[in-house]
């Protein structure tokens, strides 16, 4: 009895080794798969960051320009980017009863990405531009 006790312990413990071998594979796989997909998100979510840094730098150039000439600072207008190959903007004015309130109004600015959607901006800022020529003309005017 002995000697068929012995033989049918390692016959289990052999046993038990390939399914500890296959639990591991399939847990080992199931990390690498995780890796892949978290990499893969990452690198997605750094694509679109760029892609926004870019839409600021681009809306700060347009900004500075129409700054300069704010009675020519275009509402509900919209068209492309000088030197940006494919980037488009858009501005619209909203309704916003603080800004009238004080004065002015708010007028914000999309700028789209090459390959967006129409609809989709890469980045969306909201401008206040004051009525008037009161901050040109300076304090003494009046």
């Amino acid at each position: 009895m002995n000697g068929t006790l012995g033989m049918h312990s390692r016959r289990s413990r052999r046993g038990t080794t390939l399914v500890e071998a296959m639990a591991g594979t399939a847990l080992l796989g199931s990390v690498l798969v995780s890796i892949l997909i978290g990499a893969s998100r990452l690198q997605a979510q750094a694509a679109r960051a760029e892609r926004r840094i870019e839409a600021c730098r681009v809306a700060d150039g347009l900004l500075k320009g129409w700054w300069a000439k704010r009675d020519e600072f275009p509402r509900e207008a919209r068209g492309t980017v000088p030197g940006h190959n494919g980037w488009r903007w858009r501005t619209r004015g909203s309704e916003n009863e603080s800004a009238r309130a004080l004065g002015g109004e708010i007028v914000a600015l999309e700028i789209f990405a090459p390959e967006a959607s129409s609809d989709r901006a890469a980045t969306r800022i909201e401008v206040f531009l004051p009525e008037g020529d009161d901050e040109r003309a300076g304090p003494d005017a009046g």
